[in-house]
């Protein structure tokens, strides 16, 4: 039988009538909630879990939060007596707590090296999966910035993900790392969905533009105007967007940046979200994960091809036990430009979807886009 426990001091705590747990591939810790209301007995006795007590949640076995208790609700009444609790990640503290640390500025210091200063003090680990790229020319924090402020800062500029790790560690990563197992399909295993196409967020050109300090070995033009500029050519209307960077910026890290921009606004301009019976992908397999690549076939939706889970959310309730999947297009987080993607496509409409969609969905944006064009 699927079941959620909470291991708190040693002791684990079962039974939870109503349980939620989230993560997601674009936020920095993983969050939970768990509910029981019983009727009173004779027996009947306080759970003693407190706020700042670390646990571990597990789903089925598996830990999947690593962290703190965030907040504790006891309550009773005549008839029953119940508990909410509510925690994080350890990466949590990296969202609240503000980046301090002295030094405060280093040069030629990697990404994956910045993360583990900064993180380190709260005793939490930092580990890449991917290649992060060399050292960044020049890191200086900034005066009330938080801890995965600072780190995403400049993971943005190498398109870079920072993503808990289920163990209470942060873990830098990029997109389609892993593939789901079986696909998702309309009428098999999807038990409900929704889909969004929203572009109100996405623009025709992206502008980045920054600086960084004075070299003594060129004439300092480079260093004071360092920009670059992408492309979306699917939008047709005139809708710029400049960024200025605060972190150290060249051309090429400009240009990096502004293609995270544009890609990340063209993805989630597609989002749908499914929901799945169960936790794993098939009995006694993987529990569903974010940054997952998976296969969609719904022709309400319009989808058939891959999409990438972005946030994932086990629950247990009354309905069972269930998985809601985020997902978004995997141009999200693709390395290239918009433009230069399209340009090495020999079909397709270079809409969100154009590589998760069918031919009579493709059909269709096709002729919306040449009307709104």
């Amino acid at each position: 039988m699927s079941e959620v426990e909470l291991l708190v001091g040693g002791k684990l705590y079962a039974g939870w009538k109503d349980a939620a747990a989230t993560r997601a591939m674009d936020a920095a810790a993983g969050t939970f909630q768990l509910s029981v209301s019983d009727r009173w007995t004779p027996n009947s006795a306080p759970w003693f879990i407190q706020p700042g007590d670390e646990c571990e949640l597990r789903i089925d076995g598996e830990t999947v939060i690593s962290g703190y208790v965030d907040l504790v609700r006891p309550a009773f009444s005549p008839s029953d007596h119940s508990i909410e609790v509510q925690g994080r990640d350890k990466s949590g503290d990296l969202v609240d707590c503000s980046a301090v640390h002295s030094p405060d500025e280093w040069k030629g210091i990697t990404l994956l090296q910045l993360a583990q200063k900064l993180a380190q003090p709260f005793g939490i680990m930092a580990r890449a999966e991917v290649d992060v790229g060399g050292a960044l020319p020049l890191v200086k924090l900034q005066h009330g910035e938080t801890v995965i402020e600072a780190i995403e800062r400049h993971a943005r500029m190498r398109k870079v993900l920072v993503m808990p790790d289920g163990r209470g560690g942060i873990l830098l990563t990029r997109t389609g790392v892993r593939r789901a197992t079986v696909e998702l399909v309309q009428g098999e295993n999807i038990i409900e969905a929704s889909g969004t196409l929203d572009w109100s967020e996405r623009y025709s050109v992206y502008i980045v533009k920054g600086q960084s300090r004075y070299s003594s070995d060129t004439d300092g033009e480079t260093e004071a105007h360092a920009s670059a500029t992408v492309r979306d050519p699917t939008v047709t209307r005139y809708r710029p967007l400049m960024l200025i960077t605060s972190a150290e910026a060249s051309n090429a890290s400009a240009k990096e940046r502004a293609t995270w921009e544009a890609n990340t606004r063209l993805g989630r301009s597609a989002q749908a979200t499914i929901t799945v019976q169960g936790w794993r992908q098939t009995p006694g397999g993987a529990l569903w994960e974010p940054n997952t690549l998976v296969r969609i076939r719904s022709g309400w939706l319009g989808m058939d091809g891959d999409m990438l889970i972005r946030q994932v959310t086990y629950t247990k309730g009354p309905g069972g036990t269930l998985t809601k999947l985020d997902v978004v297009s995997p141009s999200a987080y693709e390395v290239e430009p918009p433009d230069e993607r399209k340009s090495k496509k020999k079909k397709g409409s270079g809409q969100p979807w154009d590589e998760t969609v069918s031919d009579d969905v493709k059909a269709w944006m096709d002729r919306i886009g040449a009307k709104s064009g």
